[in-house]
């Protein structure tokens, strides 16, 4: 989503529905990636920011109105963007060949999707090739194909991906653990904190009189 207010340019990105516990990003900031493909899509010298959108699965560009419209020809011309509609809340463009949150690519370059919800993704495929995650890459994502763990790469983009050798039944998850427990880590501070501001909590003769009456 992009906004503009007086001299300045906003942009959130947003996938649709909130994060479950299982899910990787907590509060990732932006791959340095993605925001200069959207500030050279801005400047329109962004030639290839479609293609980078749609590797990290980003289907859509919306501009909030007031929409500036040197703004908007800009995108319109820029290339790799489709008007989708303009209405008075806005307008909406769809990234060209973006692809799913998790893809398969063959040997001749085409791509795929992989049935996938919130906290994994499995199927089949057919050749050798490339599994490609559209999120944020870190160490916590596990592939298996047939049974039998693969290595987890990075792509030039940034992105969590798998080399498949041969076909077979994949299997996608994210390890979670560490993230839950930072999350419990948290939740146990600040309960601990709440605890050690109730009177109960302190010594009796820390706590002021007027709060013992």
């Amino acid at each position: 989503m992009v906004r503009k207010n007086q001299e300045q340019l906003k942009y959130f990105i947003t996938r649709g529905s909130d994060l479950l516990l299982g899910e990787p990003d907590v509060s990732s900031k932006t791959p340095e990636i993605v925001h200069t493909s959207i500030v050279d899509l801005f400047n329109g010298v962004g030639v290839s920011s479609s293609q980078i959108l749609g590797f990290y699965g980003i289907q859509y560009v919306f501009m909030k109105d007031p929409a500036d419209p040197a703004l908007v020809r800009t995108i319109d011309g820029i290339g790799g963007f489709t008007r989708s509609s303009a209405t008075k809340d806005g307008v909406i463009w769809k990234v060209n060949n973006s692809h799913a949150r998790v893809s398969f690519q063959n040997v001749k370059g085409q791509h795929f999707p992989i049935n996938s919800n919130d906290i994994s993704a499995n199927g089949y495929v057919s050749s050798s090739g490339t599994i490609i995650i559209a999120e944020s890459f870190d160490k916590s994502w596990r592939l298996l194909l047939n049974g039998v763990a693969v290595p987890l790469e990075q792509n030039e983009f940034g992105l969590p991906v798998f080399k498949i050798a041969q076909p077979g039944e994949v299997l996608i998850t994210h390890d979670g653990t560490a993230r839950r427990g930072w999350i419990s880590l948290q939740l146990i501070v600040i309960i601990s904190v709440i605890i050690l501001a109730l009177p109960a909590g302190r010594r009796r003769k820390e706590v002021p009189l007027e709060e013992l009456l």
